[in-house]
């Protein structure tokens, strides 16, 4: 049942369905940090939808809107790196050092690789037509290799996860300090193709990852997921979604990633 809500600031009303927002009113009083008040815009008003999310900032009192489609995305690729992290603990450290071994090898692939340059050389040019800079999308030879080599580091890097970091003893009892996965790990990253290697990483303790890059490089993230990432899941054995992509341009994509209470920890770079 839809209700109207006074918004109480003056800034007219705003329609509320069983207890959810389907559309804000311009000027709409939204609290923030416990003591202060941030005010919905005509923009942000007129741009709202039913199904649509507001997040707000609590340091800032910044509004950030997150449409419905975009949301949906984030949560689909959350929610599968999530399932997928269930099923880590009973991922052997072989089959992880195998999905490294594999992902690194279909980058080292000249056949993969012209597929991922050939989506690579698409991104460049849409952002060369728009004025942006292209200094670190473009997957040159050198960053080709350089994401082998971090992969292949990765793989040989010793395992980790249950490895007793300290104990301390006590007359009768002792207690273990263990390494132990976190969870989903939420990356956010412009333009830089080359961070899908190093956020994998997070694999070797056993964690999951989920990415959102700029839309400058999305074509080349989805070609590196197609034709490489999945293909290296799938080999080793790993769940599905064990790294997964937010595919979406927009910015909203990456406030929804980080607002859910799913992930363990979030790394913007």
């Amino acid at each position: 049942m839809a209700v109207d809500v006074d918004d109480g600031a003056g800034g007219g009303r705003v329609e509320a369905a069983n207890g959810r927002l389907t559309a804000l009113a311009s000027g709409m009083a939204i609290p923030y940090g416990g003591d202060r008040v941030a005010y919905v815009s005509p923009a942000l008003a007129q741009a709202f939808q039913a199904g649509d999310r507001l997040v707000v900032v609590q340091d800032s009192g910044d509004l950030l809107h997150v449409p419905a489609a975009v949301q949906a995305l984030a949560d689909r690729a959350v929610g599968r790196a999530h399932d997928a992290f269930q099923k880590m603990g009973a991922v052997s450290d072989a089959a992880i050092t195998a999905f490294f071994d594999a992902f690194a090898g279909r980058l080292a692939d000249d056949g993969v690789w012209t597929a991922i340059g050939a989506a690579n050389a698409a991104d460049v040019t849409r952002a060369q037509e728009r004025g942006r800079s292209t200094t670190r999308l473009s997957v040159s030879p050198a960053m080709r290799a350089d994401m082998i080599a971090g992969l292949r580091a990765w793989r040989d890097a010793p395992a980790a996860r249950g490895k007793v970091l300290e104990t301390v003893t006590h007359e009768g009892w002792s207690v273990d300090q263990v390494m132990a996965p976190l969870g989903v790990t939420g990356f956010v990253f412009e333009g830089r193709p080359n961070v899908f290697a190093d956020a994998t990483g997070v694999l070797r303790t056993g964690n999951t990852v989920v990415f959102r890059i700029g839309s400058d490089a999305l074509g080349t993230a989805r070609a590196i997921v197609e034709h490489a990432l999945d293909p290296a899941l799938a080999q080793a054995g790993l769940p599905p979604g064990a790294a997964a992509l937010v595919d979406s341009a927009e910015h909203a994509a990456g406030w929804a990633m980080f607002s859910d209470q799913r992930l363990a920890l979030a790394v913007a770079r």
